[in-house]
């Protein structure tokens, strides 16, 4: 069950409802980094419910041309507050429509799935989305605009990279099952072959 979300344009803010304690944790752990790519945090009350600023935005996939070098940009600063040794915390659900574009800004919500990983899995996660979505020409591109300009600064590992996609696939997968979101892209198989040529 997902958590509840209460808009209200007026006030310019979003109450979150968490369905569990842990939920409600994660969330708020992210928040109070006070991050310049997250919405405000207005307020908590310490159980289930965060009051957010209301960000009106559009969701990357339904841009014609998103910026793939700035979302990137962000994901590895996100990657890289809280270091434990190979490992960061990932999103972990980054569908892209937890990616919008505001006012010149790119923003990311959402955090009540966030966990210790592999960097490399929140971007294989993220490019499935991407493969899902974009014919292989796009698809090429977006994969060569995120992996050069996440190894610009950090490392990606291609021996996590090799061994987690089919880890990441079948998370993945279940996922788009479980919620009914799967796309008919004709070009999907092959998207997913080239996201395994990390070297």
């Amino acid at each position: 069950m997902k958590n509840e979300i209460i808009i209200n344009k007026n006030k310019r803010q979003v109450i979150k409802i968490c369905n569990t304690p842990k939920m409600f944790k994660k969330e708020l752990y992210i928040y109070k980094y006070h991050l310049p790519y997250t919405p405000r945090l207005i307020d908590n009350d310490g159980k289930n419910t965060l009051i957010l600023e209301y960000i009106d935005g559009i969701p990357i996939f339904d841009m014609a041309e998103p910026d793939f070098v700035k979302i990137t940009k962000l994901i590895m600063h996100f990657h890289s507050i809280e270091p434990q040794g190979n490992k960061c915390i990932c999103h972990y659900d980054n569908n892209p429509r937890n990616f919008l574009f505001s006012n010149g800004k790119y923003y990311i919500l959402d955090f009540s799935e966030w966990i210790y990983d592999y960097p490399e899995t929140d971007l294989i996660h993220f490019l499935l989305f991407c493969a899902s979505e974009y014919n292989l020409s796009k698809f090429r591109k977006v994969f060569k605009q995120v992996t050069e300009t996440y190894r610009s600064a950090r490392m990606i590992n291609p021996l996590e990279w090799e061994l987690l996609i089919p880890e990441v696939i079948f998370r993945f997968d279940s996922r788009r099952k479980k919620f009914h979101k799967y796309k008919d892209n004709p070009d999907l198989s092959e998207n997913r072959d080239f996201l395994k040529n990390i070297l």
